[in-house]
């Protein structure tokens, strides 16, 4: 059902920028109401407002929004924008960064004092907030520009070919922006807000209500990318993604980028890099082969680590060959099979083929990829070398290798008492 906007919106949300014209919340409320009421050009003016502050301030995917916003309106002020943010930050170096830094104020001129009495009409007290703030907002200058995300690593061109595929899109507080299980066609950009990622537990259905079924990974703000799996492509999401408030955020789709890319072959680099480094990161945190590692040794180890992009049906560790390989499932369902059939499913985060990595022996079982899966491989020499390194890895493996053919006995045996 529609929210009707009205007058007295318009005044709180003003009277609340006046109180606060730091808040970037404040402007973007005001902005849109003032673009709900029909009043185009002022709208235009606090999106262009907050687009210019947030380029000077180093929030990118904020200027970046407004900036779509602009010119989804049909107006000359996005083209500009991102005309001007192109020419901040896409610098071509070879700046792989996706946590921002901020920026940092040279001097920041005072706050300009506030008039006595607001006008009678919220349109023009809106409009002269808006002016008045706006100036002050739009004059402070950094030290130094900060590295974009992405950008800072592209060409002029290239950075532009990004920024044309994004597209503003808001989700109020509470609602779901990705579901676990869904495909993922697109990758998000936070411009404004905040987002919480869950996981269900495992065996939980992917529509599982319950708290107890899902399990908080942690929340990402402004600035922050999430969705990254839609980059390697043909994978379905593997956690839940949730607005705490209300959130604007840039989506791009992953055929867009795939598009861009052609053009831009640079562009496909940094986004390859990119989504590596996430995945892995990710991976730290939902693995438990990790846990017993320290920050700075499970990212000496992710290094030797290669990223497999397996298709649906494969084969990737057969019974009774040698394995020469310890495999992570990243995204993607995985299935441990023999010939009586399948004994385990394998979700993100899992570990397979240590079993026959540790002892030597050939696998016990085949390992089949029942969807699009993304895997992390690790060799058998490379795993040597670090299990010598890393002695609480090799222990952790030894762990893992002892409760799986554990729960795989138990499995055979329950099997003989079934009647078939």
């Amino acid at each position: 059902m529609p929210v009707t906007v009205t007058l007295d919106n318009l005044a709180r949300a003003t009277a609340k920028l006046r109180r606060h014209p730091r808040q970037t919340s404040a402007w973007l409320e005001v902005a849109a109401i003032l673009h709900a009421l029909g009043n185009t050009d002022d709208a235009e003016l606090a999106f262009a407002t907050i687009g210019e502050a947030a380029r000077i301030g180093g929030q990118v995917a904020l200027a970046v929004a407004c900036a779509r916003h602009l010119a989804d309106l049909g107006s000359v002020r996005g083209p500009e924008l991102i005309d001007q943010i192109i020419e901040t930050y896409a610098t071509g170096g070879p700046h792989f960064a996706f946590s921002p830094p901020r920026a940092r104020a040279a001097s920041e001129p005072a706050e300009p004092a506030e008039p006595a009495e607001p006008a009678e009409d919220p349109v023009v007290e809106a409009r002269a907030v808006i002016e008045r703030y706006g100036r002050w907002l739009v004059s402070r200058q950094p030290t130094a520009v900060p590295p974009a995300p992405l950008l800072s690593a592209l060409s002029p061109s290239g950075a532009r070919a990004l920024a044309g595929v994004m597209t503003a899109r808001a989700f109020p507080a509470g609602a779901r922006i990705i579901e676990a299980g869904e495909p993922a066609t697109a990758m998000y950009w936070i411009a404004h807000g905040t987002v919480v990622i869950t996981r269900n537990a495992v065996g939980r259905p992917a529509g599982a209500t319950r708290p107890e079924d899902w399990t908080v990974l942690g929340e990402l703000h402004s600035g922050a990318f999430f969705g990254e799996i839609a980059l390697v492509g043909g994978t379905r999401r593997t956690a839940r993604v949730t607005a705490r408030d209300d959130v604007w955020l840039l989506e791009i789709p992953a055929r867009a980028i795939a598009t861009a890319a052609a053009k831009q072959p640079q562009l496909a680099e940094v986004l390859a890099f990119h989504a590596r480094a996430r995945l892995l990161a990710n991976l730290l945190r939902t693995s438990e082969l990790f846990r017993a590692l320290g920050e700075d040794d499970r990212e000496a180890l992710l290094a030797k680590f290669s990223t497999e992009l397996v298709p649906a049906g494969t084969r990737f560790i057969q019974e009774g060959t040698p394995n020469e390989h310890l495999w992570v499932v990243v995204a993607g369902r995985c299935e441990v099979r023999t010939a009586g059939g399948s004994i385990a499913e394998l979700g993100p985060g899992a570990a397979v083929g240590e079993i026959s990595l540790v002892s030597g022996e050939p696998a016990v079982a085949d390992v089949i990829a029942v969807e699009p899966a993304v895997l992390l491989r690790l060799s058998r020499q490379d795993f040597d070398v670090v299990a010598g390194k890393y002695p609480t890895l090799l222990a952790e493996v030894q762990r893992l290798v002892v409760a799986r053919e554990t729960a795989n006995r138990a499995l055979f045996q329950d099997a003989s008492d079934l009647i078939v």
